[in-house]
């Protein structure tokens, strides 16, 4: 037995995922989009001809490749591609612009940029400043007709041209599988390196903790740019599930497609969910499909469940936390202990724990840092040992998020740290004040921030979003606060938005709100 026979009869590597998946589902649908059904089996052989395109290009083992879409089928055969043969994709946000684009390319050195097409123009703008980039590709959703001279059109690597059979590459479970780029709080945004192994952590969590199976029908339309989409999918292909890949987040789409479809899982952040019965026509659609819903990204407001425990009482709802960094392995709830303000237990294969400042566990009930350990946890920043090392320190991967531990081991999120306002000489939880403004009936969104004062050092402030048809006044909501928290704990002025930005997950940008407000100086 030679080194390479040995490798592919033990190995963990995502690229065979599809390949075993082939095997055991056959012609069973994968994945559904308006336009096409695509079997395991057609999966998996335009997975192994976009290898042997990207092996003629010159990409191999080690290699970057950087990608700019929103959701398609060509990204998921390119991406399964890459991992045939051992090099990573690098995805990248759809809405990030020129010195943006050119940071995360140039320091993953990523030697090929597949783009959508209408973000073609915007990759066309930057490319003297990409000089590792030998290959520009074109990803066609919505101009078929359209492709910059050069670049090279994804769609010709499945005319028949290249080979379906299988690459057969070595490549270890500990190898680089992908470099996503996480939001930089202090500086450039950071290239998060994630194993082959990392992502077969969770699965194993998918499989226990969520419940995710051959039964199901799931929506892939958070982008797959992020952590959160990318393991779903991944999972569902795995699993057998059914997979509805969509551009983007549509509630309308959600509706309809849970309908035509028979969705049974929705995986969403809880701006979704409470946007979802404000559609017009809401109970006319027919959701008796959906059984699980699990929500993510930010505390789901109370206001918003007992609605939905209203429209549907039978929906298994379970809470999740995780990151980038721990691809994304952290702590889910269980629809049997569910607890609307608890974070849930720590996931299969993951050990969670709260340190103090030092690094010493704190007692049950104490807040501290959240803390992880296991298979999941990432390889570390790409070409960032000092982040690193802070990251990974003594062991533990330190989240940067604060949080306790109950007697009954259920976590609880506090705030991130980087959120935490020092006033007054108090410690105020963004999170908290936010919990308490959703529940004024005018409310649809809220955000709370510290903003530098000479008196407090910094001030309770609050953004706020109303519902359609609301008026309201800064006292009003004030009032409102003080009846239900501590005097230092109430906003000290509130302002009032039409919408917050938002990242394409759905989670609201504190850092642009606090960017605008000072004029760039956060």
């Amino acid at each position: 037995m030679n080194a390479l026979q040995e490798n592919l009869m033990r190995r963990a590597t995502l690229g065979d995922l599809a390949t075993r998946s082939a095997l055991r589902f056959g012609d069973r649908t994968a994945i559904a989009t308006a336009q096409e059904r695509i079997s395991h089996k057609v999966l998996n052989d335009r997975a192994c001809q976009a290898a042997h395109a990207f092996k003629k290009l010159g990409i191999g083992q080690g290699d970057r490749v950087a990608f700019m879409t929103h959701n398609c089928l060509e990204y998921i055969y390119l991406r399964l591609g890459l991992a045939k043969i051992g090099a990573a994709p690098v995805p990248m946000n759809f809405l990030l612009k020129g010195e943006e684009i050119a940071y995360i390319v140039n320091n993953s050195e990523a030697k090929a940029l597949f783009a959508e097409d209408i973000l073609a123009d915007t990759v066309q703008g930057v490319k003297a400043k990409l000089p590792s980039v030998e290959h520009y590709g074109w990803l066609p959703i919505t101009k078929p007709d359209h492709k910059p001279a050069g670049w090279i059109d994804a769609r010709g690597f499945f005319t028949g041209e290249y080979a379906s059979a299988e690459p057969e590459v070595q490549i270890e479970s500990t190898d680089m599988a992908s470099i996503m780029y996480t939001t930089g709080t202090e500086g450039f945004p950071k290239g998060v390196m994630t194993s082959h192994l990392n992502y077969y952590m969770a699965l194993l969590h998918i499989a226990v903790d969520v419940d995710l199976g051959r039964q199901d029908v799931v929506m892939v339309d958070l982008p797959l740019f992020h952590i959160a989409g990318t393991t779903v999918l991944t999972a569902a292909l795995t699993f057998g599930s059914t997979v509805l890949i969509d551009y983007a987040p549509n509630p309308v789409n959600i509706l309809k497609k849970t309908q035509e479809e028979k969705v049974t899982i929705w995986i969403y952040p809880p701006t979704l969910f409470a946007a979802l019965p404000s559609v017009p026509g809401f109970a006319d659609w027919d959701l008796s499909s959906l059984k699980k819903c699990i929500t993510f990204g930010a505390s789901m407001p109370q206001v918003v469940l007992e609605r939905w425990r209203k429209i549907k009482p039978d929906i298994e709802w379970r809470n999740y936390y995780g990151q980038t960094e721990s691809s994304p392995l952290g702590t889910t709830s269980s629809p049997e202990d569910f607890n609307l303000a608890s974070i849930g237990i720590g996931d299969t294969g993951a050990t969670v724990k709260v340190f103090d400042e030092d690094d010493r566990e704190v007692a049950r009930g104490t807040p501290g840092e959240i803390v992880i350990r296991g298979p999941a946890v990432m390889m570390g920043y790409w070409r960032n040992p000092e982040a690193t090392a802070k990251t990974l320190k003594n062991g533990w991967l330190h989240t940067g998020d604060l949080g306790y531990m109950n007697e009954q081991g259920q976590f609880f999120f506090v705030d991130r740290k980087k959120d935490m306002i020092k006033s007054g000489g108090e410690n105020v939880s963004s999170a908290e004040v936010e919990g308490v403004i959703m529940r004024h009936p005018k409310v649809a969104q809220a955000a709370v921030l510290g903003l530098p004062d000479p008196r407090w050092m910094e001030a309770v402030a609050a953004w706020v979003v109303l519902k359609a048809g609301q008026s309201a006044t800064e006292s009003e909501i004030i009032e409102f606060c003080k009846g239900q928290m501590a005097g230092y704990k109430v906003p000290k002025q509130v302002r009032f938005a039409p919408a917050l930005p938002q990242s394409a997950t759905g989670k609201i940008l504190k850092r642009k709100i606090k960017e605008e407000h000072l004029g760039g100086a956060a």
